[in-house]
């Protein structure tokens, strides 16, 4: 990943701009010895997480199994209500914050530097590879006029299926993960540019276990 993200920050320098065309990530791979069964049987939280960052491919398979694109229509691996794919994953790494665009299979970035402490007050959330976070945009219900309660049940929906496709795909991999629900949402909404209809519903840690 540092290769890549270097990479653009050269690009954006060469540019003389704050910002460059977005990164594109590799293919998803579908490879995996462990079945569903299994993956849910060693679902869980854990908080210990290794230094160091995801390959390129790592990451892409992550984010894949998190929101991607898994048909031709564009629709996406996790379900979504009336078609409104309104939630969008931003990821801290030590490089910057990036929103992911599943459908480009690209990464855009948004803030430059490592803000993955800024993410949450435990330490572990500036040690693991990556924090996910996961940003509901209302503005994409308003032609529905949908009551805003059935609105934002609907979003905390989807961050819930999201969550767990990486919880699922996490215990697949050998990796550790944990969701939370504490965070300074204002400064993280500035740091991440959000608009007035977009809010952070939730946000996960992701990285590799310590070995022992």
């Amino acid at each position: 990943m540092r290769k890549i993200i270097t990479a653009l920050l050269v690009v954006m320098v060469t540019a003389g701009c704050a910002f460059s065309e977005p990164l594109k990530l590799p293919a998803h791979d579908k490879a995996s010895d462990m079945t569903l069964v299994d993956a849910l049987t060693f679902r869980r939280s854990d908080r210990n997480f290794a230094e160091g960052d995801f390959t390129p491919q790592e990451l892409a398979n992550l984010l894949w199994a998190a929101g991607g694109v898994n048909r031709p229509d564009g629709k996406l691996v996790y379900p979504v209500a009336m078609g409104k794919q309104d939630t969008t994953i931003y990821v801290f790494t030590h490089e910057g914050v990036f929103k992911y665009d599943p459908k480009e299979n690209t990464l855009e970035l948004v803030a430059e530097g490592d803000h993955r402490a800024e993410t949450g007050k435990q330490d572990f959330v500036a040690k693991a590879a990556v924090n996910l976070a996961y940003v509901h945009d209302v503005s994409l219900w308003e032609d529905m006029k949908a009551p805003a309660e059935l609105v934002q049940r609907w979003g905390f929906a989807h961050t819930g299926a999201i969550m767990q496709n990486v919880y699922l795909y996490c215990a697949a991999m050998g990796w550790n993960c944990v969701v939370r629900g504490s965070f300074d949402a204002e400064n993280l909404a500035k740091l991440m540019k959000l608009s007035p209809s977009q809010n952070i519903t939730l946000i996960q840690t992701v990285g590799k276990r310590p070995q022992n």
